[in-house]
């Protein structure tokens, strides 16, 4: 029996344009976009769909997907797009995206370019960029980015070194320095280990014992980054570029399993460290170490504006966390 979705259109399927392929890392950026409209329910979707395509044309009024369509389409059962028609209308739903886009797999990237594209700003969308469900630390770059928009600028960091962070953070401190952004202050406080101190992780792998070799490893991994980042900042309010901007290394004496961040108090991104087995060159020659793998770190991003109330409640305790911290048990970092 021909599918109703099928009837609809007036051709039947075409399997070779529906081969079902592995569903993506990521959830494909349709099924994100209809989670942040709460368009997850079948008959709001199709509503929604059918008002849509009745603005592109009449023609095209009530040919939503079946039900079993839509659930290919979310769960990225599909290689290739969609018949034409469908594609038009997903394109005037969700502006600023298009078809191939929005059957990718959704990247932070992806999201904030698409909410920003052309002018198009999402419906409900917070302007500080649309909430994503995880990525790779590197791909925090475009809230880095556009939290530098900001007049006051305010970036909250606990983490193992701040090598992410370097990474993500120098290009909008360039941007400022060559007068393409020019908030009125900025302010950075970074959380860091103490490397003077026994660590439990990174650790040798024969016995799990610290070693000072790694600490002085992890000590130049710091200078090189962390500090890296406040020379930048220094030097932006020493030549007036920025009125008020300061960059604050503090130490504690555990161990960092986690990394943190907090963008102008509104954003966080928060993930575990994966640990890895590797070989590093200590002072006794080359070891197996199990180390704390930042850049292969998953964040998950909270958002004071998603609209889910679980969201704000998680920011503000992370927030009061990072203060806590700060203002109790951290310290100078040691020099």
């Amino acid at each position: 029996m021909m599918s109703l979705g099928c009837l609809r259109f007036g051709y039947p399927e075409m399997r070779h344009h529906r081969r079902e392929v592995p569903l993506p890392n990521q959830p494909v950026l349709l099924k994100v976009l209809i989670g942040q409209r709460h368009w997850q329910n079948y008959g709001t979707f199709s509503a929604e769909y059918d008002k849509a395509a009745g603005q592109l044309d009449s023609n095209l009024a009530r040919t939503h997907p079946s039900r079993a369509q839509l659930h290919r389409w979310t769960n990225g059962a599909l290689k290739g797009l969609p018949y034409p028609d469908h594609c038009r209308v997903l394109e005037v739903m969700f502006p600023g995206y298009t078809a191939e886009q929005l059957f990718s797999p959704s990247t932070p990237e992806l999201l904030y370019a698409g909410s920003q594209a052309n002018g198009h700003a999402v419906a409900n969308a917070p302007s500080s960029g649309p909430p994503i469900f995880a990525a790779p630390s590197v791909g925090i770059r475009p809230f880095i980015e556009q939290a530098f928009q900001r007049d006051h600028v305010s970036v909250d960091f606990a983490g193992f070194s701040g090598e992410t962070l370097h990474g993500v953070i120098q290009e909008p401190l360039d941007k400022i320095r060559i007068g393409r952004a020019r908030p009125a202050s900025i302010t950075i406080r970074m959380l860091l280990p103490d490397t003077t101190r026994p660590m439990v992780l990174p650790c040798r792998a024969d016995d799990l014992s610290d070693d000072p070799g790694l600490r002085a490893r992890m000590t130049r991994l710091t200078a090189r980054h962390a500090h890296a980042i406040v020379d930048s900042v220094q030097e932006l309010a020493a030549l007036g570029i920025v009125p008020d901007a300061t960059a604050e290394i503090r130490a504690h004496g555990c161990s960092s399993l986690f990394k943190l961040y907090v963008l102008n108090g509104e954003e966080a991104f928060f993930g575990l460290y994966p640990i890895l087995k590797h070989p590093v060159m200590l002072n006794d020659g080359m070891q197996d170490i199990y180390d704390l793998m930042g850049k292969d770190a998953m964040v998950f991003h909270h958002s004071a504006h998603s609209g889910n109330p679980t969201d704000l409640a998680w920011l503000n305790h992370a927030s009061t966390w990072f203060t806590t911290m700060w203002d109790t048990i951290s310290y100078e970092y040691p020099a």
